[in-house]
């Protein structure tokens, strides 16, 4: 018996010959990947390169597809496209459908909404740019969204969609030519366009086409390099190829931090190598590797959703006795069985029976009931009288989202409650939430908001994270524009001399967490790192900050954050109301008072030091009210205080900031809307 298994050379593959096994085995590396990481298994940090394995692959076999056809002159977009149709849709659409079905008691409205989008989007092969305008500091998050995973194969959809025209309106001596000018295009793209916006570099076709283009190009130099001496010295590169497909994705970061980036650069250009190897044989003890290859498509349709469900059920306390790593495996588990299912039941027979015109109209019939589906699911609403959590977790950033500043800081008119307002509220996203609460509080006194999420009062010091790359918050260029945006406020405020009060507020976390972040000095680009430096430094620059408003003969009051939760305590009460499924829930979704003391206790310290008589702030903590022996209030007569883990929301902070500013004797005559 041999004991290798035979494959086809890509130079002679037909339509209906089987995949090359290697082929197979490398979709197998790069789905096993993708479900270590997206199940936080240990060593699979940069799992996510996976879906970058597939990206050169699909350029590869398509692009050959599509070269042998016209080089045969049989090419027709009718069948190239109905042969798409056939291989992806039926198995996306057994999904979404599914999906579609589970939602109203798996997820949140927010979440259910959000999946009407991410529905649309997928049948639309656009869900990359959904998800895209889906992204950022206030939206849900990324592990909640069933179809995150939707945004490759939309993105690869859009690939396949201009791929043919390219490929036949250039001449075939010139094809090449032009892959290598479009992906060196799409390559700088990436390059420009990275630092200035991570999440649409991530996302979009621009800067990703060119991991499929290397694929492309491969496949068209195929045949130029089936000569021995090539051949010879692809297969001395192939064992560092697979090393490197295997150890690139345990420790990305070694490489650097962007994504993509290096280490996608790396994993592609090691996957190139191997496609271009014409080997006949791999050996038999790979045959589980191939098996796992052939349903890959499968199995990376089936597995997110599962797991998304299972993270919007867990709203996550080690106190409560479950453990979310053994939920998560068995998540897994059950996303091989259902995909050897769907690849067994749906994907191969659909390929075969769906032809023609018969199959045209099934596959139409399929995409209107699914956009129904999720109409259907869009009209749905909450029972009468039942808390519209959708409205209390929608993002609040204070007057205006204007007021998240993208640049310098100008008072502008919609980020003023009065004309000429007598109080200035400056900090991050922390800031914005007591907004509600503190218009109400002062009334006629008027408020102007000095706001930048996750950018605290902190003129001399910015909070940086060095794993990031550009593009991101904590990174650059956002260093420079959080030190900006603080000096610019500072710089306002001694112009204005009407405004009477300062209240300053912020996370902290930030500028605390020593395993999670560095401190920069503005100016300097020196780095402070370790939990005492850090703390140091930073209040040192609030106490230098209070001196120097309190010179101008500004009133300062320092708003502590919140007692807070590990787990979204709106989501908690939302699936507590509606009965939905739900994990790792302490009684009432309450905040545990020992627990958030301990988890926030570099945070408790900073504001206790501040809190000396040495500094001339009004410090303010929102405790007294909220905490009463081991439990602290997420609710007032049933209103939910809360819009996420930390955040107040609107008509808590309306609840809260009144009494508190009058405690401090701040605001006498305001009204208590409790």
């Amino acid at each position: 018996m041999s004991d290798t298994l035979a494959t086809s050379p890509a130079s002679s593959r037909t339509a209906d010959t089987p995949l090359r096994a290697d082929i197979q085995i490398l979709r197998a590396v790069a789905v096993l990947w993708v479900l270590a990481y997206h199940a936080q298994l240990p060593g699979a940090t940069g799992g996510y390169l996976g879906v970058d394995i597939f990206f050169v692959v699909s350029g590869f076999l398509i692009t050959g597809l599509i070269q042998r056809a016209l080089l045969q002159d049989r090419f027709s977009f009718a069948a190239f496209y109905g042969r798409r149709a056939r291989r992806l849709l039926p198995a996306a659409y057994g999904v979404l459908a599914l999906t579609l079905l589970a939602a109203p008691w798996t997820l949140n409205r927010s979440e259910q909404l959000d999946l009407v989008s991410q529905t649309w989007g997928a049948l639309g092969f656009a869900n990359n740019i959904v998800l895209w305008q889906q992204t950022g500091y206030f939206q849900g998050a990324s592990e909640l969204k069933p179809l995150l995973h939707f945004w490759s194969l939309a993105l690869e959809e859009q690939y396949y969609l201009l791929l043919p025209a390219l490929l036949v309106f250039t001449r075939s001596s010139a094809r090449w030519v032009m892959l290598v000018a479009l992906t060196v295009v799409s390559g700088a793209l990436l390059l420009l366009w990275q630092p200035q916006d991570a999440s649409a570099a991530f996302y979009l076709l621009p800067t990703r086409a060119w991991e499929l283009g290397l694929g492309s190009i491969g496949a068209l130099l195929a045949d130029r390099l089936a000569g021995p001496r090539a051949q010879g010295l692809l297969r001395a590169l192939a064992w560092p190829a697979w090393a490197l497909l295997l150890l690139v994705p345990a420790a990305p970061q070694v490489v650097g931090a962007a994504h993509p980036g290096p280490a996608a650069a790396i994993v592609n250009l090691a996957t190139l190598v191997l496609l271009l190897r014409t080997s006949a044989s791999v050996p038999r003890w790979t045959q589980p590797l191939v098996r796992i290859g052939d349903a890959s498509y499968a199995l990376y349709l089936v597995h997110w959703p599962l797991l998304a469900m299972l993270h919007n059920a867990w709203v996550g306390v080690a106190s409560a006795g479950n453990h979310l790593w053994v939920w998560r495996l068995g998540a897994v588990a059950l996303a091989g069985v259902l995909a050897a299912g769907l690849h067994v039941g749906v994907e191969r027979p659909a390929k075969h029976a769906l032809t023609g015109r018969r199959g045209a109209a099934w596959l139409i019939s399929g995409t209107v009931l699914i956009a129904l589906g999720a109409w259907a699911l869009k009209l749905w609403t909450p029972a009468a009288g039942a808390v519209d959590f959708v409205e209390l977790r929608r993002p609040n950033y204070g007057l205006s989202a204007n007021c998240d500043a993208e640049g310098p800081f100008e008072g502008r008119a919609d980020c003023r409650s009065a004309r000429t307002p007598r109080w200035l509220i400056w900090g991050d996203s922390y800031a914005m939430h007591l907004v509600p609460g503190l218009v109400d509080a002062i009334g006629s006194n008027g408020l102007v908001q000095a706001t930048k999420s996750s950018c605290g009062p902190f003129p001399g010091v910015t909070p940086v994270r060095p794993e990031l790359g550009e593009g991101h918050s904590f990174a650059p260029p956002w260093i420079a524009q959080c030190a900006a945006f603080n000096a610019s406020v500072l710089s306002w405020l001694t112009r204005h001399p009407e405004i009477d009060t300062v209240v300053l507020s912020s996370l902290l976390t930030q500028y605390l967490d020593a395993p999670k972040y560095e401190l920069q000095r503005t100016g300097e680009g020196q780095r402070i790192r370790g939990g005492d430096a850090m703390a140091a430094a930073a209040l040192k620059d609030l106490r230098t900050t209070v001196q120097r408003l309190t010179a101008m003969g500004k009133r300062v009051v320092f708003i502590a954050p919140p007692p807070s939760a590990p787990f979204d305590i709106a989501a908690c009460l939302e699936r507590e109301q509606a009965g939905r499924w739900t994990l790792g829930a302490t009684p009432g979704c309450a905040i545990e008072a020992d627990e958030d003391l301990h988890r926030r206790a570099a945070e408790h310290r900073f504001v206790t030091e501040l809190s000396e008589p040495s500094t001339t702030a009004t410090v303010l903590r929102f405790e007294p009210q909220l905490c009463r022996g081991d439990r602290c209030d997420v609710t007032w007569d049933g209103v939910p205080l809360y819009r996420d883990a930390g955040h107040l929301s609107r008509e808590g902070s309306r609840l809260l900031l009144p009494p508190l500013l009058r405690s401090a004797g701040l605001a006498e005559q305001v009204r208590d809307r409790r």
